[in-house]
């Protein structure tokens, strides 16, 4: 016999404008920007005591990052995160997006975007 399972629907999430979205991130100073965005990803992975641990997803960039209403919700994420992860130093953190826009200058100095 086959058996054939759909997936739970879900209604789909308002898409909330990167200017005014908080995100959650870590500071790593290798990464293009100096941060990791939490993309929304994750891995669980069981660990041989029986703990289960979360890896979460990373994007290099804050329009790649998962998109957070309020600071509230970012940083009830980060603490969820946090607790969920083998790094003992907490470094997911809950921040507005516009913390991590950039004004993008030409060398003649014209400005050409904020960008991020």
């Amino acid at each position: 016999m086959f058996s054939f399972r759909m997936p739970r629907w879900q209604p789909s999430r308002r898409r909330v404008p990167l200017s005014l979205a908080h995100l959650v991130a870590r500071a790593v100073p290798g990464a293009p920007c100096g941060w990791v965005f939490f993309d929304g990803s994750e891995t669980r992975i069981d660990t041989q005591e029986g703990e289960a641990v979360i890896i979460p997803g990373g994007a290099f960039f804050p329009s790649e990052a998962h998109r957070f209403a309020s600071e509230e919700e970012a940083q009830a994420e980060a603490a969820r995160l946090n607790d969920s992860s083998l790094c003992l130093d907490r470094p997911w953190r809950g921040r507005a997006a516009s913390a991590f826009m950039v004004e993008r200058v030409e060398p003649s100095g014209k400005l050409l975007a904020r960008h991020g």
